[in-house]
Order: structure tokens, then C-alpha cells, then sequence
């Protein structure tokens, strides 16, 4: 009998040993999983950034026009499985008028609207430029970008990279003739540039991004499929001489 009761405490201690031990596993493992989902989710297609001097002015960036919150720094959220589509299609006033992240037409597009106040009590001159942080697969070779300047911008400057034409799909004449003007990427890493003049003491303005496959891009094709890219927009101090370079 004294065997069989050291037998049976043995194996319940084994049991609640194994049961501790599975226990401490699942925890250990769901707050693995759940520090993966917050990072994982946290890697945007564009994060849009201020530089310390920047932030050292008093100047902020936000998805609130009222900026009850505010930051250095904002991440878009990730965009996958996007669908190619053309320009035509996206309503940029959807977009303006969302604060933060859109995505329209069934995750066709992306575009995303914050804000830049100066908190401080001097006059800025901000510059910024938005770069190509990581692309796999080709993928910036038909990401196009439209930027916006506040709720007056109607038409916005749109970017594309340069068309490698010389591998045209075969038929291929070109884009229709109702296609709006566009810019080039300024080169491989950077979309394009520009400035913020005279940021004045508790101004806020407004800025609008969207990023799209454009289907008419002849560099469209099957070695795309997979792709990534992500975006960075970031904020730097210029000084009153540099204005009017």
C-alpha cells in the first residue's frame, strides 16, 4: 500500500509539475506572440518623422487636427495584398477628409492625412524629404505617390519612378492621353522633397499621402508579385538663408 500511495503522490507531483511547467510555456509564449503582433503591426508602409532639433523647436506632428495627441513621430499602418489599379479611381476627398489612415476601393490604395503645428513661440522653416527605406522585388518600380498640401491642394504633385521602356511589355503605347502630369522620383532612394516656410507660433497644417500600384505602369508584371515597400518622410530645420535657394 505504501508503494502504491509513494507511486500515485509521485505521479500527481509529475502531473502538477507538467501542469506548472505547460502553464509557464503558453504565458511565456503568448507574450512572445503578442510582442511579434505589436511590432509586426507597427511596420508601415510610411513612417513620417521629426528630427530632434525639430522636436527640440516645439514642433509636432499628429493625426488630430485638435492635437489632444501628438508625437515626433507616425507610423501608417501596414498595406499588403494590394490589387494594381489606376490613378482614376482613387478619391483623393475620402482621403483629405480622414484623419489618419484610408484605404479605399477594397484595400486598393493607401493614403494617409496628419498634421504639423509649431507649439513653440518662434517662426520655423522646416525641409523634408521622403524616402525609400526598403523595397523588395522591384516593388518601387510601379509605387506611385500623390501629395497634398492642405484642403485648397485640389491637384496634388504626383510621383512615379522613371519607366524602364526599354522592357516595355510588347503592344505597350504608352499612357493614355488623359493621364495627369507627373513627376519622376527624384532618384533610386528619394521620392521627392520640399519645404515648410514660415510655420508660425500655434499654426497647424495639413498633409495628405497616398501610395498605389498603378496598373498602367508598363513595369507592372509577374516578378512584382510579393513585393514590399516601405516609405519614410522625414522633418529637418533649414535656415532663412536657404529659402530661396
Amino acid at each position: 500500500m505504501k508503494k502504491h500511495n509513494v507511486l500515485t503522490v509521485g505521479k500527481l507531483w509529475t502531473k502538477k509539475k507538467l501542469v506548472t511547467a505547460l502553464l509557464i510555456f503558453f504565458l511565456a509564449l503568448s507574450s512572445i506572440i503578442a510582442l511579434l503582433t505589436y511590432y509586426g503591426q507597427n511596420v508601415g508602409c510610411f513612417t513620417i518623422s521629426l528630427s530632434k532639433e525639430v522636436s527640440n523647436h516645439n514642433i509636432y506632428i499628429s493625426t488630430d487636427e485638435e492635437f489632444k495627441s501628438y508625437s515626433p513621430r507616425l507610423i501608417c499602418d501596414s498595406f499588403t495584398n494590394a490589387q494594381q489599379i489606376t490613378y482614376q479611381i482613387i478619391n483623393t476627398n475620402y482621403v483629405k477628409n480622414t484623419n489618419g489612415i484610408y484605404k479605399g476601393n477594397g484595400n486598393t490604395y493607401v493614403g494617409y492625412t496628419y498634421y504639423i503645428k509649431n507649439m513653440g513661440d518662434e517662426t520655423v522653416n522646416l525641409n523634408f524629404r521622403m524616402n525609400i527605406a526598403q523595397a523588395e522585388k522591384n516593388a518601387e518600380d510601379v509605387i506611385w505617390v500623390w501629395y497634398f498640401e492642405g484642403d485648397d491642394d485640389n491637384n496634388g504633385r504626383m510621383f512615379q519612378k522613371q519607366d524602364d521602356l526599354e522592357n516595355a511589355p510588347s503592344g505597350w503605347g504608352g499612357y493614355d492621353s488623359s493621364y495627369r502630369e507627373r513627376e519622376y522620383f527624384k532618384n533610386n532612394t528619394t521620392v521627392f522633397d520640399g519645404r515648410v516656410n514660415d510655420l508660425k507660433p500655434q499654426e497647424v497644417r495639413k498633409y495628405s499621402l497616398i501610395i498605389w500600384l498603378e496598373g498602367d505602369d508598363p513595369d507592372v508584371n509577374d516578378q512584382i508579385v510579393g513585393g514590399k515597400i516601405n516609405f519614410n518622410v522625414e522633418y529637418h530645420l533649414f535656415n532663412e538663408a536657404d529659402k530661396n535657394e
